[in-house]
This record gives structure tokens, sequence and C-alpha cells, in this order.
């Protein structure tokens, strides 16, 4: 079997795991949820608007950044983005998992830091 082919299996096992099935119920939810998703989009903009102003050498205004922290207190008590991130963190936990299951698999040593 080839390795794209062993790829694409574990890419289809991925998506059965629960992890996944949850990000995309909450980011299904998120779609569904104008509020969350207008503030996702605003944070969005206000953070290229800030980071652009730091690469350029220019201090972001009181206004923006008065801006972002009163959308972040916003996001922070909305159900939805609070799901949302929770998930987002899981899935990556899970996918950090299996790059180091991999990872070990390419070891010259793979019995090295195995738990017998």
């Amino acid at each position: 079997m080839s390795v794209m082919k062993k790829a694409s299996d574990l890419g289809k096992e991925i998506s059965k795991t629960e992890q996944y099935k949850e990000l995309e119920r909450v980011s299904q939810n998120m779609q569904e949820d104008a509020e969350a998703s207008q503030m996702i989009k605003e944070i969005q903009e206000l953070q290229q608007q800030i980071q652009f102003a730091q690469q350029s050498g220019v201090q972001p205004s009181e206004d923006q950044i008065q801006q972002f922290n009163d959308l972040k207190t916003k996001m922070d008590s909305s159900l939805t983005i609070q799901a949302y991130a929770k998930a987002q963190n899981d899935f990556s936990e899970f996918m950090q998992e299996v790059n180091n299951a991999i990872s070990e698999g390419i070891s010259p040593n793979p019995e090295k830091g195995k738990d017998a």
C-alpha cells in the first residue's frame, strides 16, 4: 500500500473521530449564528489592522485597542464561540497526538521512549 493511500485512509479515519465530528458540529453552529460569525469577522479585521499598524512601526490607536478589547469580552460570553474554541483546541490536541504517533513511526529508534 502506498504512503499516499495510507494517508488518505488515515484522513478518513480521522473524520470518524469524536473530535472531528464535534468540530464539524460547532462549525455548523457558528455559520448559523449570525451574531457569532459577525463578531469573528470583526475581530479578525481588527487584528489585521492592529498587526498592520505594528508592522508599519505605528502604535495602534486607543480606539482600535478599545474596540478589540470590547469585542473580545463580548466573544468570551458567547456560548457558540466558546464551544467552537474548545472544539478547535480539542481537535488540535488530537492532531498533535496523531503527529507524534507518525513521528514515532519515522524515528530510527522506534522503541526508544515507549512504555512497554
